[in-house]
């Protein structure tokens, strides 16, 4: 999520104002460019700005409640590591704390909760907000010690901390169609937010960023059995516009993004509905990237 913090740095006049920019990237790109859905590991060339970033991210969602009404309570929440350094030549400013041998690391955990209500079958919408609580900061790359790094960093007394508000709805309809499940989806969320930044002085500020994502895919029916186990593949296409700080920070304001997955349905252990293997392609002008992803979606 790191992207950011070198998109203006030949126009920054101090330190502050530098740290301000990489701060703001590498909040709302972390936040952003994951998924809600599977572990991601990722990485991103951000090719306007020269900055690379990878990101390392568990989200969950997990269903409390159904009701006759055709209600549903659920939580979500997530935890994330992700750095960022430049990936080309940038103009950097005489005396600044960021450089080439630098990279900014961010680590986030969130929790939070919604209410999904199913019109009918097919057609459903749910909103929820999540409260992300992150630290943020500037320190010596090494790369042959990651873990060390990432462990020692969240404890360095100089990184910040910031609180995130994030705000979420979606809107889906499914439906069945021979033998696969198509759907569309449109969802919207917004990021606001609140950090305090110290350098050489205080600075508090604010920051608003906002995805919007229409997504078509289809889910095929069962491909493979065995032993009460089966397989099946799921594609999307989706399409995200950016608003607010991040657009003006990664130079875009709209990407793409293209998807497979491959789900095992298994009753073992009885707890976990399914497992899957996830990989999409992300592109823009101005970006270039990949996710993978592995994990399960817990029985309910």
């Amino acid at each position: 999520m790191l992207s950011l913090f070198y998109v203006q740095l030949a126009n920054a006049d101090t330190i502050e104002d530098i740290a301000k920019k990489a701060h703001l990237a590498s909040i709302n790109t972390l936040l952003i460019f994951t998924s809600q859905d599977s572990l991601n590991s990722g990485l991103y060339h951000f090719t306007k700005v020269g900055v690379d970033m990878h990101v390392y991210h568990l989200p969950f969602s997990y269903t409390l409640k159904q009701t006759d009404k055709g209600i549903e309570y659920f939580i979500v929440g997530n935890l994330g590591y992700s750095t960022v350094n430049i990936s080309k030549d940038v103009i950097i400013p005489p005396n600044s704390r960021l450089n080439y041998e630098n990279h900014i690391s961010t680590y986030t955990a969130g929790i939070g909760g919604g209410i999904r209500y199913k019109f009918t079958k097919e057609f459903s919408a749910s909103g929820g907000i999540e409260l992300i609580y992150s630290r943020s900061g500037a320190k010596l790359t090494q790369p042959d010690d990651a873990i060390g790094d990432a462990i020692e960093g969240f404890f360095n007394k100089n990184f910040n901390d910031n609180i995130s508000y994030k705000f979420f709805t979606d809107v889906e309809y499914k439906t069945k169609f021979k033998e696969l499940n198509p759907y569309v989806i449109f969802s919207y969320k917004t990021y606001q937010t609140k950090s305090s930044f110290s350098f050489d002085e205080l600075i508090s500020y604010n920051t608003d960023s906002s995805v919007a994502t229409f997504t078509i895919g289809a889910q095929s029916n069962e491909l493979i059995s065995f032993d009460k186990n089966y397989i099946t593949l799921e594609s999307y296409f989706n399409a995200n516009y950016l608003n607010g700080d991040i657009a003006n920070t990664v130079k875009f304001n709209n990407y793409a993004s293209l998807g497979a997955i491959s789900y095992l349905y298994s009753n073992v252990p009885s707890w976990i509905k399914r497992y899957f293997l996830e990989v999409n392609l992300i592109k823009a002008d101005g970006l270039d990237g990949y996710n993978i992803g592995v994990g399960f979606t817990i029985n309910y």
